[in-house]
């Protein structure tokens, strides 16, 4: 068996890119991600992006959730401005219309959300939002794709945009290859989330994607468990 290789992304693909994948096992995969997220810091990180890019006296704003999948993201940035005493509107865009209908079922009723089926690059340049966020995207994407997304990401920005994703370490790696095989039964979470890790980010890594991007001297900061958060100001 070889080595892996943490110096370098893995262009392996994972399944959850996949077309056509059953629509009961997608709201389950996307359930069990959720809790992953809320339990594992990424929830966490991405409010902490966000609350480093709005202005002071800020009483409302808006996000687009660029891949918003099942939309707890969406959902945990309405509860936490609404906590605050803000209001939130929050636009979650996801490629595959599966996903933005189970987004719908999870978050019926909350006020503030609103989900489409949408590619980032076909949003009009005039759509402006206050913060543009992608949790868990970028890792999805070649090197040149994450370039031309945050270029986007930027020129739909009026404050900045946030970026949370996974460090690609080995003890991230064996730690959630451990704990899926141990605690899931979904062959989606048990094949991805390891994979997720090796398709991940250095350091570097990010301060190169941003650097072409032209993002403006981003801040990122290291977050448990194994997350990176970016946030660059426009």
């Amino acid at each position: 068996m070889s080595a892996i290789d943490f110096g370098t992304r893995s262009a392996a693909l994972e399944l959850m890119d996949e077309s056509g994948l059953d629509p009961a096992e997608l709201s389950e995969t996307l359930g069990e991600l959720a809790f992953i997220n809320e339990n594992l810091g990424g929830l966490a990180s991405s409010l902490a992006g966000l609350a480093r890019l709005l202005p002071p006296g800020c009483a409302e704003f808006d996000v687009l959730d660029v891949g918003s999948g099942g939309g707890d993201t969406a959902r945990g940035i309405v509860e936490w401005a609404r906590r605050r005493g803000l209001t939130a509107r929050v636009h979650g865009i996801d490629l595959a219309p599966a996903a933005v209908a189970c987004a719908r079922r999870a978050n019926a009723g909350v006020p503030g959300l609103d989900f489409a089926a949408a590619d980032l690059f076909d949003l009009p340049p005039t759509r402006k939002f206050d913060v543009v966020h992608a949790a868990l995207l970028l890792h999805h994407l070649s090197d040149e794709t994450a370039v031309k997304a945050l270029v986007r990401m930027r020129e739909l920005s009026r404050q900045g945009v946030v970026i949370n994703d996974l460090h690609r370490h080995p003890a991230a790696y064996h730690s959630i290859k451990g704990l899926s095989a141990l605690l899931s039964k979904n062959r989606l979470i048990r094949h991805d989330a390891p994979l997720s890790v090796l398709r991940g980010f250095s350091r570097r890594d990010l301060e190169g994607l941003a650097r072409r991007a032209g993002l403006a001297i981003p801040e990122i900061s290291w977050r448990w468990a194994f997350r990176w958060l970016m946030v660059a100001r426009t």
